[in-house]
């Protein structure tokens, strides 16, 4: 199934069971059906997870995942 990251370049995205994607504005994937965490990490910033649950036959999915709080 399609999915889209967005992110802003700064923040290294990881998605468990898929691996460290890194840092760039726009990503698509295309996932089998489950639930997948994603994790966003930047220095100096909290890190950020998001869970996503792709379902077969779904409309594709897009995502925003972006550290935005100082530490």
């Amino acid at each position: 199934m399609p999915i889209t990251i967005e992110s802003d370049n700064l923040t290294d995205v990881s998605v468990y069971r898929v691996g460290k994607l890194g840092r760039f504005g726009a990503r698509d994937l295309n996932l089998r059906p489950g639930t997948y965490v994603m994790v966003g990490s930047r220095d100096g910033y909290r890190d950020e997870r998001l869970e996503v649950v792709v379902k077969p036959g779904s409309e594709p999915i897009r995502v925003t995942l972006i550290c935005r709080v100082k530490v």
